[in-house]
């Protein structure tokens, strides 16, 4: 029981630690980044980097808590249980973000990619187009954060059990 206790303290440590992490980037990015589409976007993409980077560190020190001998199961379920934390953190800060800290920043979002789409002469059926994924952004629902939820849980699962391919590594018959 003990040894099982040991072994989910990290992921727990971890998931909070990215978690957290998660929301300090998303306030960063949110805050100074979006003014300028493309940059707004490159910004998020390292957000997620640093977020999969926490994912897998997980995952590395799961592994080296077991002595360097971890199977698939065992370090997929490590992350597993960081990336859960970690998504209700993100999904919890991004309610919050967006209802009471910055209510306007699907506005002010939309705005931004307005411009950035005159200033490149995109035709404005192709801009009304683009523009209206953001009339329903900001709408906040409960099946609508489950769904958030679990399509998060989904992609870092992808990426998980890409790392998790990656950290396993069983004693061989001969180490036994």
């Amino acid at each position: 029981m003990e040894e099982t206790n040991q072994s989910l303290a990290t992921p727990i440590k971890w998931g909070i630690i990215t978690g957290l992490l998660y929301c300090v980037l998303i306030y960063v990015q949110n805050q100074f980044f979006f003014r300028i589409p493309l940059q707004f976007s490159m910004v998020k993409l390292f957000c997620y980097c640093i977020v999969l980077a926490g994912i897998f560190y997980t995952g590395f020190l799961s592994k080296k808590e077991l002595g360097g001998y971890i199977t698939f199961q065992e370090v997929l379920k490590a992350m597993l249980l960081a990336i859960a934390i970690a998504e209700i953190f993100y999904l919890v800060f991004s309610t919050v973000y967006v209802k009471m800290i910055e209510p306007d920043f699907f506005l002010k979002l939309k705005s931004s990619w307005f411009d950035f789409f005159k200033k490149n002469n995109i035709p404005d059926d192709q801009i009304n187009n683009n523009l209206q994924k953001f009339d329903d952004a900001g709408k906040i629902t409960a099946w609508g954060l489950i769904q958030s939820y679990g399509f998060s849980i989904i992609i870092d699962a992808v990426f998980a059990v890409i790392f998790a391919v990656l950290l396993k590594k069983q004693k061989t018959v001969y180490e036994n």
